[in-house]
């Protein structure tokens, strides 16, 4: 029966905190504005003892309609409930308002409590039951035992504790026992201390277990917080477990910068994010909120606002809605929060987190809500998902989209992973991707017949967001010094670009090691032909260019010879003694050497040059 939190739950003055205090002798209104109003404005805790001596955690919830966010936080981390209905009043707005809340959170384990049986007669008790079977028709309440008592009779609170441990015996034994074991630890801050000479101090209910002196991440804050101490019930204990009201003394952190809300966890799978994917829970067909409604969000510990955006313009059994808050808020899968409109504070009904890292997207979009019904339902057809995304996508990514530890593609015949990259893409995709570079290219090389291919980083910035990702398709395309073309495609000069690459030929190798500058050569490109061929010529490193000239490559291997068979005789070179081997002007030599220079063959020091 260990790690068990009980929650109250009914309409304002209808005996909560009496119902606690004779459970547990402790008295949850501890505030003073608490006491001086008479009811429970905030949540009160207090430790329930069992015959085996294991202490249940039991969470006074307020009942008031302004509070209804705390009852929400409270409601957490419940796992059951004791609800009240006060015999005198019967059933009040706060009342069925609280149990759609505990249905739309989950909470479906309790038991009926009519408090205040002493003011009234047998036949009111008897009537009061009748309306409870007949106003909550939609058997949420069928297995909940009924309790009655009265603060004047303490035996009747008697019954109440005998029934809670039976209750609580048959009820940990089954369903609780595999919600008490968590890979992650999560606490949902709902108060915040600052004891002098202490520190700071946070209470939470928790979820999964951490250690004392564990390092813990805080939310939406991102800094990581030290577990100097913990406490159970005002007890000393190295280790929380999951569903225990607790306390933390945290290191390295003042309390004016942690809020009720942020969350302590060791998880990684929460986000802070403005848009959320939801699965929208009704209340009714007739409760359905408008596209764009304001809205007020509880969730966790913590009160939110946004709107609301249709997903689809049609509802079937599942209404999907996607919240834009109006700030950034931590938020994991699965969560589970109520909505209520911001105008009226109306209960519109509950939702489930299915996609907390959502992008703004138009309605009836058939490939993202198949998205989300894979979130909805725990599964993805990866073959379906792949083919949607036609892409690569990357496998950490993908366990991270959809909150998976591991992903098996051996049942996938149609799905390729590149290992190496960490990369998935359906077949159909590959091939998709693989014949539309096939016809860039093919356009490429038909308006650019001259040139060996298109530049490897040019395919992958318009094919792959700038990833190498090219390389995959070595099988399919030529690379040649770093230009992508077809595997059968050659460069074929026609007569007249023939006769035009041999006059260029001719003209740089009269010039010889002077080359040609760019002045001159801006006057050869007036005429196309001449400029289209010199360009091929340049591209292919037919002719390079150095400094302010362009030569045949021929001349500069010349040149490099000429440099190296000199230092074979000699440790340095001057200009001259360059100037002199070419037999060019001293503007020429400089150009040659300095070029060496940045191509780290030669290093100048002073008024000459060395071999590196």
């Amino acid at each position: 029966m260990k790690n068990l939190v009980i929650g109250t739950a009914g309409h304002i003055d209808h005996g909560k905190t009496t119902l606690v205090k004779m459970l547990t002798n402790i008295d949850t209104d501890n505030l003073k504005e608490e006491k001086e109003r008479g009811m429970t404005i905030d949540l009160g805790f207090a430790p329930l003892l069992t015959p085996d001596e294991d202490i249940i955690s039991i969470v006074d919830v307020p009942g008031h309609e302004k509070f209804i966010k705390n009852m929400v936080a409270g409601a957490k981390g419940i796992d059951f409930v004791l609800f009240l209905i006060a015999c005198d009043d019967g059933i009040m707005p706060q009342t069925i308002e609280h149990k759609e809340i505990l249905k739309l959170l989950g909470v479906d384990k309790g038991i009926l409590v009519l408090s205040k049986r002493d003011l009234v007669s047998d036949f009111r008790v008897s009537e009061l039951k009748t309306e409870i079977s007949q106003i909550f028709s939609d058997g949420y309440f069928d297995n909940f035992p009924i309790v009655e008592v009265s603060s004047k009779n303490h035996k009747s609170y008697k019954t109440l504790y005998n029934t809670i441990i039976s209750e609580l015996n048959s009820f940990s034994n089954s369903e609780k026992d595999n919600l008490n074991t968590s890979a992650s630890f999560r606490l949902d801050i709902d108060k915040i201390y600052s004891p002098k000479g202490i520190g700071t101090i946070v209470s939470g209910t928790s979820i999964g277990s951490i250690r004392k002196n564990d390092i813990l991440t805080l939310f939406p804050q991102g800094q990581k917080i030290k577990v100097k101490g913990i406490q159970v019930h005002g007890k000393e204990v190295d280790e929380v477990f999951s569903h225990q009201r607790c306390a933390l003394n945290l290191s390295s952190i003042n309390a004016k910068d942690i809020k009720r809300g942020n969350i302590l966890s060791n998880s990684s799978s929460i986000l802070c994010t403005k848009i959320l994917d939801v699965l929208f829970s009704k209340i009714s067909n007739d409760n359905i909120p408008k596209n764009n409604t304001k809205i007020r969000l509880n969730i966790g510990t913590a009160e939110y606002y946004g709107k609301l955006k249709y997903l689809k313009d049609e509802f079937s059994d599942f209404i999907f809605f996607q919240l834009i808050m109006d700030e950034y808020i931590s938020i994991d899968f699965n969560d589970i929060g109520i909505l209520r409109s911001l105008a009226q504070s109306k209960l519109l009904g509950g939702i489930r987190v299915l996609n907390p890292n959502a992008v703004p997207t138009k309605k009836n979009n058939l490939k993202y809500l198949r998205k989300l019904n894979y979130l909805l339902n725990r599964t993805i057809n990866l073959s379906e998902y792949l083919l949607d995304i036609e892409s690569f996508v990357c496998v950490e990514k993908l366990k991270k989209e959809f909150n998976l530890k591991n992903i098996d593609i051996s049942n996938y015949n149609d799905i390729l992973l590149f290992n190496e990259e960490n990369l998935l893409i359906h077949k159909n995709n590959f091939e998709k991707i693989k014949c539309d570079i096939l016809l860039y290219l093919e356009s490429f090389h038909k308006q650019n017949p001259l040139n060996n291919g298109v530049s490897s980083a040019t395919i992958n910035s318009i094919f792959f967001n700038n990833i190498n990702l090219i390389k995959l398709f070595s099988e399919s395309f030529k690379e040649l010094d770093g230009f992508i073309s077809l595997k059968n495609f050659k460069v074929k000069l026609s007569k007249d670009e023939k006769n035009m690459k041999d006059e260029i030929y001719s003209i740089l190798k009269k010039e010889k090691f002077n080359g040609i500058n760019k002045k001159d050569l801006d006057n050869l490109f007036k005429n196309k032909l001449f400029k289209k061929i010199f360009i091929y010529l340049l591209n292919n490193n037919f002719i390079i260019e150095i400094g302010d000239i362009f030569i045949l490559n021929g001349f500069y291997k010349e040149a490099l010879t000429q440099l190296n068979l000199f230092f074979n005789n000699n440790d340095k070179i001057t200009l001259a003694q360059f100037r002199n081997i070419l037999n060019c002007s001293r503007k020429i030599a400089l150009i040659y050497l300095e070029e060496f220079d940045s191509n780290k063959i030669t290093k100048k020091i002073d008024d000459y040059r060395v071999l590196l």
